[in-house]
């Protein structure tokens, strides 16, 4: 049985956070936070979240976008 190669966690949190960071640049504070958003959105946790807790989730959305 042969050990499979190993992942580089620091590197791939390295391209993660420099993918983060592009797409970010320039950007509003707002438009950060819309953009955030919609990447999670494409993730599994974020899908097992909403899935557990659809109506948890968009109410804590409301309040913090009211101020």
């Amino acid at each position: 049985m042969t050990m499979p190669d190993a992942f580089d966690c620091v590197a791939a949190k390295r391209r993660a956070q420099r993918a983060i960071a592009k797409a970010l640049a320039g950007k509003s504070p707002e438009e950060q936070v819309e953009i955030l958003q919609r990447m999670a959105a494409r993730t599994p946790l974020w899908r097992s979240v909403m899935k557990a807790a659809p109506q948890k989730v968009a109410s804590h959305r409301k309040r913090r976008s009211t101020g």
